[in-house]
């Protein structure tokens, strides 16, 4: 067993509020989309768990975890540090829980995406993005895909995000670039275009 009920509380404790109530529906979203895609369904509800288990923290605290650990921040995590959280969650995984490696992977991913994603690192992107609690512009779309098709799930899913975060004047990570060109390059096509509308 990945993850003794034990632990499981031990993880739950650490969070509180609406990251409380975000990681529960995340765990029961990540349990639906492994059950639909066939993927592990222990290694997404414990990698689903853990994803948000830094985000709480400051500026400073994420920096030293990643001082602790050898994350070396890249430019543009330097700015948004908040994107560090998924770096720093997935060495807690790893250091605290004993996750493995591809459960780290999926963890330090699902803020960004990467290129090349694992199906596990795909559920808890996604699962992240749509999970019950999610209350925003474009999120039903995004849970109608991921009924029939990951891929074009996590395409919109990209796409959203990138006109959300342009439309705040933020800085884009390469990794969500990589991630959403990877996915182009492999044939993907969306069936929603920027907020739901149809193409």
């Amino acid at each position: 067993m990945l993850c003794t009920e034990l632990e499981r509380q031990s993880i739950l404790s650490r969070l509180s509020g609406y990251r409380y109530t975000h990681t529960l529906g995340c765990e029961r979203a990540a349990k639906m989309l492994a059950e639909r895609f066939g993927g592990d369904v222990e290694k997404a509800t414990f990698a689903a768990l853990l994803h948000d288990i830094t985000k709480r923290l400051s500026k400073e605290e994420q920096l030293y975890l990643c001082d602790k650990y050898g994350i070396i921040p890249c430019d543009i995590e330097k700015i948004e540090w908040k994107m560090l959280h998924g770096k720093t969650a997935a060495a807690i995984a790893q250091h605290e829980y004993g996750a493995p490696q591809d459960i780290v992977d999926a963890i330090a991913c699902h803020t960004t995406g990467k290129a090349d994603m694992t199906l596990l690192d795909k559920i808890i992107y996604l699962a992240d993005y749509i999970e019950e609690t999610r209350d925003f512009d474009g999120v039903e779309p995004a849970r109608e895909l991921a009924k029939t098709d990951i891929d074009e799930a996590l395409l919109y899913c990209f796409d959203q995000s990138l006109y959300d975060l342009l439309g705040r004047g933020k800085l884009i990570h390469p990794d969500t670039m990589a991630a959403r060109n990877a996915l182009i390059r492999q044939g993907v096509q969306r069936k929603f275009g920027a907020e739901g509308s149809g193409v």
